[in-house]
């Protein structure tokens, strides 16, 4: 569901005896495995070495919610609800667009994941980092017109307004932008003070 590529970086948190990160770590990828009880951490370090994954798969004892998730490409985990909710701003502020989350057995609240699966008696959730799009932004097409963009934003799901006229079919996955204003199809990437687009660009109003 993460759709994993080798060289993609994962951490897992809460890792138990570690087979998340081996399996990355055999898929190709770079895995940290996050996990509190000195026990498992060893388990995990035992099993890794055993399986000659020591190059790829690591393991740290430590706070999950104190490990840095910037610059990671998927986060794994299987928490309690409650855990969930408490990691889920510190998921949306640090990781990047695009990056993905995957849950075993617990959702995120009021936070619509993009992917659901129900294997046997497992359930599984996805959800895809977006990008920052909310805001006041003033848009500059090529010809030099502008226009006043303002965005509103909850996780994934975008509206607005160009010029005081609602925008359409506007949709956000991960940094990906595009909407229809004014009759005209918009597509761009969301960065932290820009969006580029095909044709024109935009500026954060601060």
């Amino acid at each position: 569901m993460a759709e994993l590529k080798a060289g993609e970086r994962l951490i897992d948190l809460g890792s138990g005896d570690g087979r998340i990160p081996r399996a990355a770590a055999r898929r190709g990828a770079t895995a940290l495995g996050v996990e509190i009880e000195s026990d498992l951490v060893a388990r995990a370090r035992s099993l890794t070495r055993l399986e000659g994954l020591e190059e790829r798969a690591r393991f740290v004892r430590d706070d999950l919610f104190t490990v840095s998730v910037r610059d990671v490409d998927v986060v794994t985990l299987y928490l309690l609800p409650a855990l969930n909710e408490r990691l889920k701003p510190k998921l949306l502020n640090e990781m990047k667009a695009g990056a993905r989350v995957v849950s075993h057995a617990f959702d995120m609240g009021d936070w619509p994941h993009d992917e659901f699966r129900e294997i046997a008696d497992k359930r599984v959730y996805r959800w895809t980092i977006p990008a920052i799009a909310g805001g006041e932004w003033q848009l500059i097409r090529d010809d030099g017109t502008l226009a006043r963009l303002a965005i509103d934003q909850r996780y994934s799901k975008v509206s607005g307004v160009l010029d005081g006229r609602a925008i359409g079919s506007a949709h956000l996955s991960g940094a990906a932008l595009s909407f229809i204003g004014d009759g005209k199809a918009y597509r761009g990437l969301v960065g932290p003070r820009t969006i580029a687009g095909e044709g024109w660009r935009a500026e954060r109003i601060d």
